[in-house]
């Protein structure tokens, strides 16, 4: 070998798949920097990414940055990185990535990388919570898409229609009249009318499908629209409420029960067939057992309830259950498959509000949090699933506290914003100095956003000690219980600016509601959710098979968005609202 080009043979691991097998061997002479084709970091990046892998793709895309590239594979790098950091949920690298993709060298690219880029973008604009924009992006690609992709593009594009809210849907549908994107919002509008019975369903979608024949909707109905009829054949024509009505849970069992009616009555007055009802009050029953063998002595088909948690935890523990069954609340048993078959679990849970905070705050590109709940056994359990989603999807925690239940808080805020270090590092350094010096505390600046539990009253007490301790620009998110379900201007001026999410029953009006709060002075107070809770019982008894049929069916009910998953819970997604001059005024999350 000759001395003055000494060659060393180096063996590059792949940095995707097998780690001990070698996938290239290059030839390095003296003084030269060993370098990699672009064509060849593109490939192995991209089957990074197909896989999941994003860490082994982290170290090739780098190297691609720094890569001699043709504009054609500077195209494809840009590709990639875009669908790296919509794969790591990366909102704000994502949106960098597209201002620096090239329109020209896109336009004169091919069809196949058209239609990737258009695809990503639309991704982009889920990932971002544009759901309007991202379903108008799919719609105008899905002319040239083919076979399964354009299947899955039409089933996104309603998975994003179901996310905006009815009024918007209509709204934006007079925008684009006779259009293919128009029809798509039509649809959309009638599958979210809460106000609709099945049966007026099934008759507004066969309308609209025999004023749109060949619209890609009207071919293969979405989100288990097309199992609607077979529903309505295979209705129970006898239900059993099962509620406390009297005893210490009376007036919630009352509330659900009025609520449910009240939607029962609706549809009879429109003229639908409504099963019969028979009420049963599991206080009075005396046990779980018996109040199932009275609503078999009346021959129900169907049972709707029970509402208090220590008989639901019950029937989860049953092998089989006499009737199928829909609880209203949720179970302690968590295990998969150790509850019998035919029961669904329905009601308010604040864990579900959690999660939805920790989506909407990674959306709106916030990554690290304060959070603030109480020390008790209901602030403990819905932190915990707040931390978890928050955690799973990639957020970081600064602090978090426990606070008990006290007439001053300020002490637990300051702690929680480290006012208190900074008054601290004043002290000390003002008795080293031995001289005045000028001092503004400061607080904590490795945090973005705060996620606050609270009832009104500790709520009132807490937001204003944010901007006592300097914090006042930090948003706070919190869950429904901040507000007491009736406006109280004055008393709620303390909440303004924070942002909490709620039923719709709660933030929007609806005949069924004004119905109810003429009738029933409960239902403006403590005990609205639990009405409207009644309501949604009623309503969603029928769709079950629907939700269970199609894991992205969804049912818009007043609780909000209801679907459910492998256990047979029902979960709620629900709208946004904020706190304003004391009032709180829904967002409008598709405008933002």
């Amino acid at each position: 070998m000759n001395s003055n080009k000494l060659l060393v043979a180096v063996v590059l691991v792949s940095l995707v798949g097998c780690a001990q097998k070698p996938s290239r061997e290059i030839i390095i002479e003296d003084g030269e920097i060993p370098t990699v084709p672009a064509a060849t970091l593109i490939e192995e990046a991209q089957q990074a990414i197909d896989a999941g892998e994003f860490r082994n793709a982290d170290p090739l895309l780098q190297q691609l940055n720094f890569s001699a590239r043709t504009p054609e594979e500077t195209l494809q790098y840009n590709l990639l990185a875009l669908e790296y950091a919509i794969g790591r949920k990366n909102v704000d690298q994502s949106n960098q990535v597209l201002n620096r993709i090239n329109r020209e060298q896109l336009d004169q690219s091919n069809d196949q990388d058209q239609i990737r880029y258009g695809l990503l973008k639309a991704q982009f604009h889920e990932l971002s919570g544009h759901f309007l924009t991202a379903a108008r992006e799919r719609d105008f690609l899905s002319s040239i898409l083919e076979d399964e992709v354009r299947a899955t593009n039409h089933q996104k594009i309603w998975q994003n229609l179901t996310n905006i809210a009815l009024e918007n849907l209509l709204k934006w549908a007079e925008t684009a009249p006779n259009t293919q994107f128009a029809d798509w919002l039509q649809l959309a509008a009638i599958a979210k009318d809460p106000a609709y019975t099945l049966a007026e369903h099934i008759t507004a979608i066969n309308e609209w499908r025999l004023g749109h024949p060949a619209h890609p909707a009207s071919i293969e109905l979405p989100g288990g629209l097309s199992l609607l009829e077979e529903i309505a054949q295979q209705q129970p024509k006898h239900i059993a409420l099962l509620l406390p009505l009297t005893g210490n849970l009376a007036n919630s069992g009352k509330s659900v029960r009025e609520g449910f009616m009240a939607a029962y009555y609706q549809t009879l007055q429109r003229g639908y067939e409504v099963p019969t009802i028979s009420i049963i009050d599991t206080q009075a029953s005396g046990s779980l057992e018996l109040a199932y063998g009275d609503a078999l002595a009346l021959d129900a088909e169907w049972v709707i309830g029970p509402l208090d948690k220590k008989l639901v935890n019950q029937i989860a523990k049953l092998d089989k259950l006499p009737l199928p069954t829909l609880a209203l609340n949720y179970s302690d048993q968590n295990a998969v498959g150790e509850q019998p078959d035919d029961l669904y679990q329905f009601g308010l849970a604040a864990e579900d509000e959690a999660r939805l905070i920790a989506e909407r705050a990674f959306q709106l590109g916030y990554r690290r949090v304060l959070a603030l709940s109480p020390d008790n056994s209901w602030g403990k359990r819905i932190y915990a699933a707040f931390e978890q989603r928050w955690l799973d999807l990639g957020g970081d925690i600064a602090e978090q506290r426990f606070y008990k239940q006290k007439k001053d808080y300020n002490p637990e805020i300051k702690a929680l914003l480290n006012v208190d270090d900074s008054q601290k590092r004043y002290k000390t350094i003002r008795r080293l100095m031995r001289e005045s010096i000028e001092f503004e505390p400061r607080r904590r600046q490795d945090a973005d956003w705060v996620f606050l539990l609270a009832l009104p009253k500790q709520g009132r007490q807490i937001r204003p000690m944010f901007d006592f301790n300097f914090a006042g620009d930090l948003p706070v998110f919190s869950t429904s219980q901040i507000f007491s379900g009736k406006q109280n201007r004055k008393k709620d001026t303390d909440l303004n600016g924070i942002q909490f999410t709620d039923l719709p029953w709660l933030l929007e009006s609806s005949e069924i509601k004004t119905e109810i709060e003429n009738n029933h002075k409960r239902a403006r107070g403590n005990y609205a959710r639990l009405y409207a809770m009644g309501v949604d019982a009623y309503r969603l008894y029928p769709r079950l098979k629907q939700l269970s049929a199609l894991p992205f069916s969804k049912i818009f009910g007043v609780t909000g968005d209801l679907s459910i998953d492998h256990e047979g819970k029902i979960h709620r997604k629900m709208p946004f609202a904020v706190f304003n001059r004391g009032r709180p005024r829904t967002i409008n999350l598709d405008q933002q």
